[in-house]
């Protein structure tokens, strides 16, 4: 990619620490425990020719995930609306994978008292990527089921949606294997 197209606002738009910034540019502090410790939490939703799908719903789920992670943002429903709307129109794509992340955030020096960290919101529109090819889509895909376990719920609740995928990818390199 070179810094040309790195700055195409098609490829994407970021929202970090309160800017808007081409996606290629965005970057979070090496200590944000969501980055070291997969502290963080996240939601998805798309655009699909230039409406959002269930923005709210979507929404909703991202902060019954925060409350069950114990993390707050001092956005309202209607403020993160806003930045995930404002990102989509920065990019002029009409179909987009937007996604926006709460992390637990940097701890104060000396500390690693969870308690303490500043949350951060972050939040992205980039092209919609299907996970299937156009030939996937209409011929269909051979199915694999991995031999790798998930999380037990005892341990995680699997409604919180979180950035541990080390099991879900170990799952996709068995498949391709």
């Amino acid at each position: 990619m070179t810094d040309r197209t790195a700055h195409d606002p098609a490829l994407g738009i970021a929202y970090v620490n309160g800017s808007y910034m081409p996606l290629a540019e965005a970057a979070i502090p090496l200590t944000d425990r969501g980055f070291v410790r997969s502290d963080a939490t996240y939601d998805v939703t798309h655009v699909w020719k230039g409406r959002f799908f269930r923005l709210d719903d979507h929404i909703e789920r991202f902060l019954a995930s925060m409350r069950g992670l114990r993390m707050s943002l001092p956005l309202s429903k209607a403020e993160m609306a806003d930045v995930l709307i404002e990102c989509v129109r920065r990019t002029g794509l009409r179909d987009a994978y937007v996604q926006m992340t709460c992390t637990r955030g940097v701890p104060p020096a000396g500390t690693r008292d969870p308690r303490l960290c500043q949350n951060r919101f972050y939040a992205f529109a980039q092209p919609f990527v299907w996970i299937a090819n156009d030939e996937q889509r209409c011929d269909g895909l051979k199915m694999v089921v991995s031999s790798v376990q998930r999380i037990p719920p005892e341990s995680l609740d699997p409604r919180i949606k979180n950035f541990h995928w080390l099991d879900l990818t170990m799952g996709i390199f068995e498949a391709y294997d």
